[in-house]
């Protein structure tokens, strides 16, 4: 029985190891341009103000949404197929009708 329950055990961890999630957007900016071209970003929203090539990727840092004292600013990490590959929030203010400045100027409700 013990003999059992230990190859069980070890079966069991084996098939975990095998199994891949992908990354999961936790906030909704991530949810609405992780995957999309930054082409459709900075034309929706305008030129980044920055780029730094590292390998396979480009860092992108953007600013925008200026409404009185709020304002966003995001870096994306882009891959060579010129998709998003994540969206991150350098600044942020409370929104006007929820939580976020940038969710809102970004059109995350749109995901």
């Amino acid at each position: 029985m013990n003999f059992r329950m230990t190859t069980l055990t070890g079966l069991a961890l084996a098939l975990s190891a095998c199994t891949s999630v992908g990354p999961i957007a936790t906030d909704p900016v991530s949810a609405r341009w992780v995957g999309k071209s930054a082409g459709e970003f900075f034309a929706a929203y305008g030129p980044p103000l920055t780029d730094i090539e590292t390998g396979g990727t480009t860092l992108y840092t953007w600013r925008g949404g200026f409404r009185g004292p709020r304002v966003c600013a995001v870096e994306l990490t882009v891959g060579t197929d010129y998709r998003i590959r994540k969206i991150r929030a350098t600044r942020d203010h409370p929104g006007k009708n929820g939580p976020s400045h940038c969710a809102e100027v970004l059109d995350a409700a749109k995901a």
